[in-house]
């Protein structure tokens, strides 16, 4: 039961991740609705898996480690996950929105 919960788990987290990797940046950052948005991000991670999934394990693994002291890592954390996460946005989205 225990494995079983775990890939489930696994595969909501994935989803999630899929639909809000590059489609929450792109939302604040240009005109786009929800769906088109969602669409270029699975689009973005299908493009990439390999990198999609170390960026995926390197911020579970930076949050794990962010809450061991008590919570008090995530005022570091946070912050340099947004940053690096909106330059990785900027990188795999091109300025034009013609490929939308």
């Amino acid at each position: 039961m225990l494995a079983v919960g775990t890939v489930v788990g696994a595969g909501f987290a994935g989803v999630l991740f899929s639909v809000t990797v590059v489609g929450l940046p792109l939302i604040l950052d240009r005109e786009v609705d929800l769906i088109s948005a969602i669409i270029a991000s699975f689009q973005a991670v299908l493009d990439n898996k390999g990198v999609m999934l170390l960026w995926g394990i390197v911020i579970a693994g930076l949050l794990f480690a962010a809450i061991l002291p008590l919570f008090l890592g995530l005022l570091v954390v946070l912050p340099v996950l947004g940053h690096a996460s909106w330059h990785m946005y900027r990188q795999l989205m091109p300025d034009s929105d013609e490929s939308l």
